[in-house]
């Protein structure tokens, strides 16, 4: 068990129960572009965790992507090669969920790692190790970004220095996953999107997922019905939505950074209520980048402090309930399998 301290809400499952929804559109098929697993202190999400989660919901995810978040680092060797261990979990996990025994799905059949971008132009021989150790399923690379002044902004275990991602031996890191043909996905808040519009124009090779919506922040000074704050980070995407290598994860809406009040309540949310509250911020990525630069990912297990697994994939569904079926499949499983090279949409059908 791994000792971690991170400023998520804490899983109540007994709270969650209070509240159950049957799926729509259940046969919609999906890819989970973005979730973790871990075994801390603080609660355990592992491979039975994530496939019961996909199981009771009833929704048709059969692939998810996985995303580093420091689990099982080597605990011996050179600080740029420990997150070579957290690779090498995920694709163990992967080998279980490719044996069929768990929810019918390909679980972590993308990895996106951890390796520090720091190292620059060194990092090519770990890079090379981390595609060996991955079976083939490594896709890109994620540091640590969020950075904030006001020490209320917080959503990380890890604090990084101000702005790195403009840092010269970073930009020399995401060139060379760029030379490798490995995405990053990036997870800043709303103040930090202008520096990765300058990354993303400094290395138009290079493909950026920004997670999380680009991470509007609705505490501290801010407010998540702030007006100023959404014309700040509405301004910021559209100048990253004018660069092409730039695509964006509809997900994150459950953590604490947010500043939706829903855990607050004595009963969790239904899919109505979320679909509501995130409508304006679902509405703008849309208009800024089109369906087709868009993904919907579920953050597990960081957001399930705040809604179940089967509420948050119905509340996508409402959210794009106006959409064509053609946009719904790049919202919900297209996007995702494009820009991670998931490779079992081959069975996939979507008519």
């Amino acid at each position: 068990m791994e000792i971690v301290t991170a400023p998520h809400l804490a899983v109540r499952n007994e709270w969650l129960a209070l509240h159950r929804e049957p799926p729509l559109q259940p046969e919609l098929p999906i890819i989970d572009a973005h979730h973790h697993l871990w075994d801390r202190q603080t609660g355990r999400y592992l491979t039975h965790e994530f496939s019961d989660d996909i199981q009771t919901s009833g929704h048709r995810v059969f692939s998810s992507v996985y995303v580093q978040c420091r689990s099982m680092l080597r605990r011996e060797g050179p600080e740029t090669l420990k997150p070579l261990g957290e690779i090498e979990f995920a694709s163990g996990i992967a080998a279980m969920f490719a044996s069929g025994h768990y929810a019918n799905a390909l679980g972590c059949e993308a990895i996106i790692g951890g390796l520090s971008l720091l190292a620059g132009d060194a990092m090519q021989p770990a890079i090379e190790s981390a595609l060996a150790l991955s079976g083939g399923r490594l896709r890109g690379m994620r540091n640590p970004l969020a950075w904030h002044p006001d020490p209320r902004v917080t959503s990380s275990p890890v604090t990084p220095p101000a702005g790195l991602a403009l840092s010269d031996p970073f930009r020399r890191g995401a060139a060379c996953l760029a030379q490798n043909g490995l995405s990053l996905d990036v997870w800043v808040y709303h103040t930090q999107l202008d520096e990765i519009a300058e990354l993303a124009r400094h290395i138009p090779t290079l493909q950026i997922v920004l997670d999380h919506c680009g991470g509007p922040v609705g505490v501290g000074p801010y407010s998540e019905r702030d007006p100023a704050m959404f014309q700040q980070w509405r301004s910021s995407m559209r100048h990253l939505a004018e660069l092409p290598n730039v695509c964006v994860k509809i997900s994150g809406f459950g953590m604490t950074v947010r500043g939706f009040p829903f855990a607050m309540a004595e009963t969790p949310p239904d899919s109505q209520m979320l679909a509501q509250a995130w409508q304006p911020w679902f509405e703008t990525i849309i208009a800024l980048f089109g369906a087709e630069r868009c993904m919907f990912a579920s953050n597990f297990p960081v957001d399930k402090g705040m809604f179940s697994y089967g509420v948050f994939w119905n509340a996508c569904k409402r959210l794009a309930q106006q959409a064509s079926p053609d946009e719904q499949a790049q919202l919900f499983w297209r996007t995702a399998a494009t820009c991670y090279r998931i490779t079992s949409v081959e069975n996939i059908n979507d008519q």
